[in-house]
C-alpha cells in the first residue's frame, strides 16, 4: 500500500519522464503564434504600394515617387541591382527616387527594392518598367545590340576597320536620315559615301550638321551618353582621324573628374575606356567629341 508520500514521488516522476519524452515546453502553441505574428510584423516595417511613374527611359534620370509605409531611415533605393541616382525620403509614407540607366541599355522590367538602415527591405509588387522613349534610347539600344553580333544582313562589314559603319547606323537608330552625302548601300549595290567610312570626311560631315557641336578633351565634363568621339592615335603625324567610337557612360570620379567609356566596333567594346585608349593602348593619342542636340 501506497502512503501519501509515496504517491506524490510518483506523480514527479511521471511529470518529469513526460518532459523529458517530447512533451510541448515554452509556453505551448499559443507562444509560437506569436512569435511568429511578431516576426510578421518585423517584415511589414517597410511597404511599397505603388510607382508612379512606372516607366522610363532606358537613359534613366526618370524621377519615381515611390509610396508605401515606413520610409524613416532609408539606406537605398534600387531598381534591379542598381542603385538609385539619388533619392529623398519625403516622410514616413512617400519617397523619390531617380532611376539609374537600364543595365546595357536593355528593354526591361526590373524590382524596385527599398532598404532601411536597420536591414529593413521591401520589394514593390509592380516593377519598374525601363522603355524606349528617347532617340538617344534607340541609338544606344541599337548600338548594345550589335557591338558584338554584327548586323551583316542590314549593313555587311567593312574589312579591317568597321568603326565609322557602326556609329553612323547607330546614328540613324538615334533619327538622322541618309543624304547624297552621307549614305551606304554597301550590302544591295556596294556603293556608299567617303563620310559614311573613313575618318576625315565622316568628321567633316559631323561638322558640318547643325545639330553638333565639336568639344575638346578639355570640355569633357560637357560630353554626354550618345556622344561621337573622333580618335587621332598618332597627331604628330597630322594625318587627322584613325577611328570612331560612342559614348555609352560618363562616370563622375571622387576627386572631380569624368571618366568616360565608350561603344564601338573594330576593338569591339561596350565600355572601352577613353584615356586607357589615348594613354596605356596608344600612348600620345588625342581625342575630340562631336555632342548630339
Amino acid at each position: 500500500m501506497f502512503s501519501l508520500s509515496a504517491a506524490l514521488a510518483t506523480a514527479v516522476l511521471a511529470a518529469t519522464l513526460a518532459g523529458c519524452t517530447g512533451a510541448p515546453s515554452g509556453g505551448g502553441p499559443d507562444a509560437a503564434a506569436s512569435l511568429a505574428q511578431d516576426a510578421a510584423g518585423a517584415d511589414e516595417r517597410v511597404s511599397v504600394a505603388s510607382l508612379e511613374p512606372a516607366t522610363g527611359s532606358l537613359g534613366g534620370g526618370t524621377e519615381v515617387t515611390v509610396s508605401g509605409a515606413g520610409f524613416t531611415d532609408v539606406a537605398s533605393v534600387s531598381f534591379g541591382d542598381s542603385p538609385a541616382t539619388s533619392f529623398t525620403a519625403v516622410d514616413e509614407s512617400s519617397l523619390t527616387a531617380v532611376t539609374p540607366p537600364s543595365v546595357d541599355f536593355a528593354v526591361a522590367s526590373v524590382p524596385v527594392t527599398v532598404t532601411l538602415d536597420d536591414g529593413s527591405e521591401v520589394t514593390a509588387d509592380a516593377a519598374f518598367a525601363y522603355e524606349i522613349q528617347t532617340p538617344v534610347d534607340s541609338q544606344m539600344n541599337y548600338a548594345f545590340t550589335y557591338w558584338k553580333d554584327y548586323n551583316m544582313e542590314e549593313w555587311g562589314q567593312f574589312p579591317d576597320n568597321d568603326c565609322g559603319n557602326f556609329v553612323n547606323q547607330s546614328m540613324l537608330a538615334r533619327g538622322w536620315t541618309q543624304s547624297d552625302d552621307w549614305f551606304s548601300e554597301y550590302t544591295t549595290t556596294g556603293d556608299y559615301s567617303l563620310s559614311w567610312i573613313r575618318g576625315n570626311e565622316m568628321d567633316a560631315y559631323y561638322a558640318s550638321r547643325p545639330d553638333t557641336t565639336r568639344l575638346e578633351l578639355t570640355q569633357r565634363d560637357q560630353v554626354k551618353v550618345g556622344d561621337v568621339v573622333m580618335f587621332d592615335w598618332d597627331p604628330q603625324n597630322d594625318n587627322g582621324v584613325d577611328h570612331t567610337m560612342m559614348v555609352s557612360q560618363v562616370v563622375p570620379n571622387l576627386d572631380g573628374s569624368v571618366a568616360i567609356k565608350l561603344v564601338g566596333h573594330t576593338v569591339d567594346a561596350q565600355y572601352r575606356d577613353l584615356d586607357t585608349a589615348i594613354t596605356v593602348e596608344n600612348p600620345g593619342g588625342t581625342a575630340h567629341f562631336w555632342s548630339i542636340a
